[in-house]
């Protein structure tokens, strides 16, 4: 039984974890065991795997099942694990389910296609529903803000969360009427857990009722957020937000205020806080010594809130 099944009032905490490679592309293993113990180490409840933030839809297929099961031998069941199975077609994402529930994933995500302009509001509830048949695991909604042709809108968006195979949404659209609609079906759907994935401002979410947070940089300000979180939980809203503004001050001198440097930040602090081995990455964001220096003043300066004791 992985950790959510038995949290009660305590908030989902999951990391959408980048993914450690080395410099030839091959899948690291040993920093994969490391940053399988960073997250427990933080509190982390479960990783989102091969999402964008982990080059998930930029890997071979067969790297994305050995990342899968790799991950639940290093974890065993101390981690909820699930995997985003987004694709270009219904087809395709039915194969990816298959494919994730064989090498051990607790979940699937389903998130928008990768071609936007194939999408019309025929082909949007297709690509969802038909899959779901292959699913044996619960199976997770990844919302996204689409162009309004693609027909995936707040309307759409409720139908598909209304479906009881569907058992966790991660809420990226920053909409407050996303945010009112998804609770809407909560309120049919108890059972349904939602988790906002935006993390420089989850206090909105907790305030509405949504039940945890999916954290692109969760393998560094996991324990921050879940500070927040937990803060505003307890009826102290002053607390949350300074842990919040804390963990967002941090990720912009990771990022810079624009996010242009992304990954290539996250990457780069990973690599000196020894839990990755290599800054490789598929996609290109490069940083430069200013940023290096900006970095590595705020991993001291928060080394005791983004490293686990011991």
């Amino acid at each position: 039984m992985h950790p959510d099944s038995a949290l009660g009032n305590n908030p989902i905490i999951w990391s959408a974890t980048p993914t450690p490679f080395l410099e030839d592309g091959a899948l690291d293993v040993p920093s994969l065991e490391r940053l399988v113990e960073q997250h427990l180490g933080l509190g982390v409840t479960g990783l989102f795997l091969a999402g964008s933030c982990g080059e998930g839809p930029l890997m071979p297929n067969d790297q994305r099942l050995q990342l899968v099961r790799e991950t639940r031998r290093l974890a065993g069941n101390r981690l909820a694990l699930s995997v985003q199975v987004s694709d270009t077609s219904a087809a395709r994402v039915r194969e990816n389910i298959l494919q994730a529930q064989e090498a051990g994933a607790d979940y699937v995500i389903i998130a928008p296609p990768w071609i936007p302009r194939f999408i019309n509001p025929g082909f949007a509830r297709r690509y969802f529903t038909e899959p779901l048949e292959a699913a044996e695991v619960p199976v997770g909604l990844y919302l996204l803000p689409t162009p309004p042709e693609c027909g995936l809108d707040l309307a759409l968006w409720q139908e598909l969360a209304s479906d009881p195979r569907v058992e966790v949404i991660k809420d990226s659209t920053c909409s407050d009427d996303f945010l009112r609609g998804m609770m809407e079906v909560k309120t049919r759907r108890p059972e349904l857990r939602i988790m906002v994935g935006y993390e420089f401002n989850v206090i909105p979410a907790a305030q509405a009722g949504y039940d945890g947070v999916v954290l692109g940089t969760g393998i560094l300000v996991g324990g921050i957020i879940r500070r927040a979180w937990e803060a505003f939980a307890s009826g102290d809203p002053t607390t949350a937000k300074s842990w919040q503004d804390r963990a967002c001050a941090f990720m912009y001198d990771l990022f810079r205020p624009d996010l242009s440097a992304w990954l290539g930040g996250l990457k780069y602090a990973l690599v000196r806080e020894g839990l990755f081995s290599t800054e490789f990455m598929h996609p290109d964001y490069p940083i430069t010594d200013e940023d290096r220096a900006r970095i590595d003043a705020a991993l001291e300066r928060e080394r005791e809130f983004i490293r686990p004791v011991g």
